[in-house]
């Protein structure tokens, strides 16, 4: 189970990775950055992808612009626009109804001789170009057997296409019909094996992986470490804050309670530590100096929880599905990391006091999990004597009756109450006497 439509994977994740050259590398992306894997060893698998390619400053120094307009390096090493000549290409070639033998297809039609000549000509300097950019600086016995096949697979490919052969006829005087004619015949065989495709979508992959390295390096993020219990982040941030102050988390307990006044940066506190163990968890580095956690088999993070008017939920019942569905993952058993924001605050004070006790208490029996909750119920101090519910505090002051915000995260627990001051420094107190 995955709960994390508040982390808006694609509209602020995404652009943190998105360097790709097109829209079908793209959509690899997104499912990177999109679906978990299912064990601790895929998750070591896609670091050890990653940290291959970072290793590559060859490969890394490739330039291009990302289809949601990144930039990154030199140049663009292809254009849109080639690239989808050269796709339309192959793909007017695979839905012929019959191969035609070469020959016989461009004596027929020979006022299209030139300009199947022509893309050809193309098709071989883009292949031929990505398999000097993306394969030859490459050994794919340094990365995990899965993706050293999928990296075989294409230098085959590229191989038995004569690339080499092929580009450097397409740079003398191009093509004619005697060397064009077994091209086609190699092109057509490989689309009626279905070994294009493969290699489309072995390239996709390596493309959006290269992606999320080069976004990697450039943010400067750090791969976790996988430990048996507990979360432990150091100087994280949240990547989208402008000048960001960075903090530190260090939970043992299986609840750690979080308070401080409206406006301290509690949300973005919690974004940005469940963040770092969602990108954790996909097998990406995190925004931190250093990130230590366990594996959990479900992560939900609720912090933008609203009326789901199309489903009939008010807030309070939102709320109440979402903690719903994380019991019962961490009473099957299984590992969970839960974030809960402002936990019920859908409802009134009193019902949300007494159900508040409830859930931390019961959550602090499913060892082995993790659950963040801020809080507004300064009444709930009296239930953190139990070990195994910690607490930290979003510090702020009040200085000449004003509130001064520091956003940084400490460990106890905070009393200080603004909206009274806030409500008096906009003047209401006056206008409603």
């Amino acid at each position: 189970m995955k709960n994390i439509r508040d982390l808006h994977v694609e509209k602020e994740i995404l652009p943190l990775f998105d360097f790709v050259g097109n829209e079908f590398s793209r959509d690899a992306l997104i499912g990177l950055l999109s679906e978990l894997p299912g064990t601790l060893g895929e998750i070591l698998e896609r670091q050890q992808v990653l940290q291959c390619l970072l290793s590559n400053e060859k490969l890394l120094s490739l330039g291009g612009v990302g289809v949601s307009g990144a930039s990154f390096a030199r140049g663009p090493l292809y254009s849109k626009s080639e690239f989808h000549e050269v796709y339309r290409t192959v793909e007017e070639l695979s839905n012929r109804d019959a191969p035609v033998p070469g020959r016989l297809y461009l004596s027929l039609f020979s006022a299209k001789r030139n300009q199947e000549i022509g893309r050809l000509n193309q098709l071989t300097l883009f292949f031929y170009k990505l398999y000097h950019a993306y394969y030859v600086p490459l050994n794919p016995a340094a990365f995990p057997e899965a993706f050293a096949l999928r990296l075989t697979r294409s230098i085959r490919f590229l191989s038995d296409l004569e690339i080499e052969k092929n580009q450097a006829i397409v740079r003398g005087k191009g093509f004619n019909l005697t060397a064009v004619v077994p091209l086609m015949g190699l092109l057509e065989e490989k689309i009626r094996e279905g070994e294009m495709d493969r290699f489309w979508e072995d390239f996709f992959l390596l493309d959006a992986y290269l992606s999320i390295a080069r976004g990697i390096r450039q943010h400067g993020f750090t791969f976790p470490v996988f430990g048996e219990t507990g979360l432990a982040i150091r100087d994280f941030y949240h990547p989208l804050v402008k000048n960001p102050v960075k903090n530190s988390l260090t939970m043992r307990e299986e609840v750690v309670l979080l308070t401080g006044p409206n406006m301290s940066g509690k949300s973005t506190c919690l974004k940005a530590v469940g963040l770092c163990v969602f990108l954790g968890h996909l097998g990406v580095a995190v925004p931190a100096e250093q990130c230590e956690l366990s594996f959990f088999d479900v992560i939900s993070i609720a912090i933008d929880l609203a009326d789901d008017l199309q489903s009939g939920y008010s807030h309070f019942m939102s709320e109440v599905k979402t903690l719903k569905d994380v019991v019962l993952e961490a009473s099957r058993p299984r590992r969970c990391f839960a974030i809960f924001d402002e936990l019920f605050r859908g409802t009134n004070v009193e019902d949300a006091l007494a159900i508040s006790k409830t859930t931390i208490l019961g959550l602090t029996k499913f060892t082995g999990s993790c659950f963040i909750i801020s809080t507004h119920l300064h009444q709930l101090k009296d239930v953190v004597t139990d070990e195994r519910i910690g607490t930290y505090y979003i510090e702020c002051s009040l200085e000449q009756g004003r509130p001064v915000f520091t956003y940084r995260l400490r460990r106890g627990w905070s009393d200080l109450k603004i909206g009274q001051v806030i409500f008096d420094q906009e003047g209401l107190n006056g206008l409603l006497e």
